[in-house]
């Protein structure tokens, strides 16, 4: 008889409060999946040895975490952290990775980073893709390129790399939290109504990053902003909103404003920008970005950061608290507690890829699906391209078909690329360690 192979015995480390509430709910966790196409096809050792010189300089990120009493904690995992060519994403956190909450694998010319998302946020994890590529390029081409920005060992270990927001019990001021996250009924996609989410359909497009930001600057807007706005019209042009607001939700890093830039941990929050269908209607694309920007810097220069910091803290600890797992879970479980609201912008910047960006052709950034299910615009900056996911739980393209043809009224040539569905990988989490 075969021996089931039986989970090796890590060590707990610090508490993982900053990400907890990606451990608990009713659905199962998936992998967040970055996929960066090269010009060539991906050297396999070379990758290897790129992912080891990351991680002797950012050892953080082969971390494994440990159960105990119903809570997770960060823990070292010194098991070889091994690359694999394979055409399909694998599982994360079991045996076939070695434990690890990221895994490398590639096929032709795509290189394929997954993640668990208990373990970073989509900032903290560029840290790592950056450092990768930065080092595969170099040892591909035997040359040193400019590493200005990029974690390499020239820039000396700092401990603030681990801070975590959460880790310290903060008093959160319901009635102005309340207030921040607005009570306008919010319009929902009708595809979305009684939505069970099976799998998810990634349709990408670009936009050549000067024709982009050239006419953000020219009406006083932020990409992020541009995306909520066209996003709103396209709703709007495709449903005819009679009643409720359609609100983005655009999930922003605390970062800068809670002076612990340089952690690789979670530490974001979200900005709901409300749109009434009858300005989506009447204004300008323009002048509608620009309203939302402007909405956008006032949460971000005034109170909001620590106010919906302070509100996830509450949540975080008083879950903590809880006797069982099962009420541990009720708590925790914030995306399911919380209908969704009508689409997410999600503008995770850009990978840093210096004087080698013409090696890069494609960026691809693929969610896990929402419980409730969701449309994602999620956005990255790389190689010249602004590269623009619609993540859906939702077969139609009739949202993506709006929005280009938006930009095109606007004077912003856009490249559609072909359409795929997906499903990540469950992740392995560990059980109760005892």
């Amino acid at each position: 008889m075969t021996q089931k192979n039986v989970r090796p015995r890590f060590e707990a480390k610090e508490w993982n409060a900053c990400g907890a509430t990606q451990f608990y709910g009713r659905e199962k966790k998936r992998s967040y999946i970055v996929e960066v196409s090269l010009s060539e096809d991906i050297r396999g050792d070379l990758l290897q040895r790129a992912v080891d010189k990351t991680l002797k300089r950012l050892p953080y990120y082969r971390s494994t975490f440990v159960r105990k009493r119903g809570l997770y904690y960060y823990a070292d995992n010194d098991l070889p952290f091994l690359v694999a060519e394979s055409e399909k994403p694998r599982v994360i956190g079991g045996e076939i990775t070695n434990y690890h909450m990221l895994d490398v694998t590639y096929w032709k010319n795509k290189i394929s980073f997954a993640m668990f998302h208990g373990l970073c946020d989509g900032l903290g994890f560029n840290r790592f893709i950056e450092a990768t590529l930065y080092h595969y390029v170099c040892l591909k081409d035997g040359k040193e390129y400019s590493d200005e920005g990029i974690y390499t060992e020239k820039i000396p270990y700092d401990p603030a790399e681990r801070a975590d927001i959460h880790i310290e019990r903060r008093k959160a001021n319901i009635k102005e939290l309340k207030a921040i996250t607005g009570k306008e009924k919010r319009f929902r996609l009708p595809e979305l109504m009684d939505n069970k989410v099976e799998k998810m359909y990634s349709l990408p497009l670009r936009v050549k990053t000067g024709d982009f930001l050239g006419w953000c600057k020219a009406n006083a807007a932020s990409p992020a902003t541009a995306a909520a706005a066209i996003m709103a019209q396209a709703i709007e042009r495709e449903n005819d909103v009679r009643e409720g607001v359609i609100m983005c939700v655009l999930p922003c890093s605390l970062r800068k404003a809670l002076h612990v830039d340089k952690t690789f941990k979670n530490c974001y929050g979200a900005v709901f920008l409300p749109t009434t269908p009858e300005d989506a209607r009447s204004l300008p694309a323009g002048e509608l970005a620009a309203r939302l920007r402007t909405a956008l810097k006032e949460y971000m220069n005034g109170d909001f950061p620590k106010l919906i910091c302070a509100g996830m803290n509450t949540v975080i600890h008083l879950g903590a608290k809880m006797p069982t797992y099962k009420l541990k879970t009720k708590v925790l479980a914030m995306s399911e507690n919380n209908p969704q609201d009508t689409f997410f912008v999600d503008y995770v910047g850009g990978l840093r890829c210096n004087d080698y960006a013409g090696q890069i052709t494609h960026v691809s950034y693929l969610n896990a699906p929402p419980a409730n299910g969701a449309s994602f615009v999620l956005m990255s900056e790389t190689a010249g391209y602004f590269h623009i996911n619609f993540t859906q739980t939702i077969e139609s393209d009739r949202y993506y078909q709006a929005f280009a043809a938006i930009l095109d009224e606007l004077g912003i040539p856009c490249e559609k690329l072909p359409f795929a569905s997906y499903l990540n990988p469950v992740i392995e989490l560990p059980l109760e360690q005892h």
